[in-house]
């Protein structure tokens, strides 16, 4: 009986399939983001800072996909362009802003590209009793090029570098 069940066993490994292997994918791979890319690409983050230092809710909008998802930090994820102009309207009614953003790495392939990297924020209250704003914190941003050759948020996540209150 042990000699059946080894061979038994030894015929069932046998037979079993291989783990299955990473097969590397055939299709030719899109070309990396050209020079003009990256420049499109910090031309929006540009863009981003004048509407937000303009006060202007519906040109920060413009520069997200109608589908677009706003990650901020300690709140619920935005989603959609309409929810996101919403959503600065409401920052851009506390605060006049000004924003500087600097992308330390910007990647892609074809129309899809990333970007990482840091900003600081200060907002002067509009209202007495609001606290003035300042920080400082890390980005990241999912682009997505459009057929005019310009470049929109798809995906925008911040977080600051000052660690959150503490829980109550």
């Amino acid at each position: 009986m042990h000699r059946s069940f080894s061979l038994t066993l030894t015929l069932l490994a046998a037979c079993s399939s291989a783990p299955a292997e990473r097969v590397a994918d055939k299709a030719p791979s899109a070309e990396p983001l050209a020079a003009a890319d990256i420049a499109a690409i910090r031309a929006t983050d540009s863009a981003f800072t004048r509407a937000m230092g303009g006060g202007d809710a519906a040109g920060v909008a413009a520069i997200y996909l109608p589908d677009a998802h706003l990650m901020p930090p300690d709140a619920a994820g935005v989603e959609g362009r309409a929810a996101i102009q919403q959503f600065i309207a409401g920052l851009l009614g506390a605060y006049h802003l000004t924003i500087a953003v600097s992308a330390d790495e910007i990647e892609g392939r074809g129309d899809l590209a990333y970007a990482r990297g840091h900003y600081t924020m200060e907002g002067t209250p509009k209202a007495a009793g609001v606290p003035a704003l300042r920080e400082q914190g890390k980005f990241v941003e999912v682009l997505r090029r459009q057929p005019n050759g310009t470049w929109r948020y798809a995906v925008d996540m911040w977080s600051p570098n000052q660690p959150a209150p503490a829980a109550k």
